[in-house]
């Protein structure tokens, strides 16, 4: 007996899962002939069943009803009565053929649905960590507010105790009454008068410029060159009034010949949301402790090392840290997205990949790798 026809459906099947529609069509024509020369009646009924079947699912509906005939009168010929009456037209497979289009086309649908819902949650995402940045730009503002205060308080009550002074020097001196020792007095105290007005005029100059910098760079997001030592001090300046409610103290290690060109503003923003994120989660708040910055260059690589020796991350809460939203302190300062901005402006802007590792009781490190030079 010649099995050729099976071989001949086998090849069908095969090219019909593989989208080979001529070739298809050539192997289930074989297997009919085939298995008709062989006298295989019940293999032909099944063989021009699988025909019909597939020209149904290409949209050839009077090609597959010619083939469904045929497969009914082969049943009926070897008596297969039961499987017989499934066939007296193509009703039954272009009612499954119209099942599977509505499906289709439910499921397009749906899909589009999804789609558009997830660019809406993204929209609001991106909405949110636009709102999350300008809350920290006004928190830095709030904060170098409050610094300059004491600085340009203590540059006003000197002044003004200096114009007193001169007011009264000059009384004695129109008088013709000045003598020696209230010379030398008037002297001294306009000499230290006057280094306190500019040394606490410089403090504030320098408040201000650390926070053009480091404002300007975060609101501008442009790529430059800087110091990263000098920077780093500026930014650490904007913090000082966050940082002196607290017990923390911080440590640098950094040369101070490495030069970076890249963004400023997301180098400022990471750096701010590492300390804060210390400041809200490490420590509670009599703690003191101590935050640790630590960098080299590796070739063309920045390795930034930050850590905190606060209470650490528990190992169920460690892979999560990086998601949206997610805060052990919900209510209580936390957001959720000081960590989830880090990742983004790490792997996306800066082109660079970030790990953290965490021991409860022992704190927290975070590895930055990222170009010191990023082309255009």
């Amino acid at each position: 007996m010649n099995y050729q026809h099976k071989h001949d459906l086998v090849a069908a099947e095969q090219a019909r899962v593989m989208g080979n529609i001529v070739e298809a069509m050539e192997y289930y024509d074989l297997a009919i002939q085939g298995a008709q020369e062989n006298g295989q009646i019940h293999e032909q009924a099944l063989a021009a069943e699988l025909a019909g079947a597939f020209y149904l699912s290409i949209g050839r509906e009077k090609i597959a009803k010619t083939y469904l005939t045929e497969s009914r009168y082969c049943y009926q010929r070897w008596g297969a009565k039961a499987k017989a009456p499934h066939h007296e037209n193509a009703q039954y497979y272009a009612n499954l053929q119209e099942f599977n289009q509505t499906l289709e086309e439910l499921v397009q649908q749906r899909t589009s649905e999804l789609s558009q819902t997830l660019e809406d949650l993204k929209s609001t995402q991106k909405r949110l960590v636009e709102s999350e940045k300008m809350t920290a730009l006004g928190g830095l503002v709030a904060g170098i507010a409050h610094e300059i205060n004491t600085p340009i308080g203590i540059g006003i009550a000197a002044a003004s105790l200096l114009a007193e002074k001169v007011t009264k020097f000059c009384e004695i001196y129109s008088n013709g009454q000045i003598k020696r020792s209230q010379l030398e007095n008037f002297l001294d105290t306009a000499m230290q008068s006057s280094n306190m007005i500019l040394a606490n005029l410089t403090r504030a100059a320098d408040l201000i410029h650390s926070f053009k910098e480091v404002a300007v760079d975060q609101s501008s997001e442009l790529k430059r060159t800087f110091h990263l030592k000098n920077y780093l001090e500026e930014i650490l300046t904007s913090l000082t009034a966050k940082l002196r409610t607290t017990k923390q103290t911080v440590k640098v290690n950094c040369d101070e010949n490495i030069i970076l060109d890249t963004y400023p503003g997301v180098f400022s923003q990471i750096v701010t949301n590492l300390v804060m994120n210390s400041l809200i989660h490490a420590y509670e708040p009599n703690d003191e402790g101590v935050l640790t910055f630590d960098f080299q260059l590796d070739d063309e690589m920045l390795v930034f090392e930050y850590a905190d020796n606060g209470k650490g991350i528990t190992p169920e809460n460690l892979s999560k840290i990086f998601e949206p939203f997610f805060t052990t302190k919900r209510g209580q300062g936390g957001t959720g997205l000081g960590l989830h901005i880090i990742y983004n402006l790490v792997s996306q802007k800066l082109q660079g990949t970030i790990k953290c590792q965490s021991q409860l009781g022992k704190g927290t490190n975070f590895l930055i790798k990222f170009p010191a030079k990023i082309g255009n």
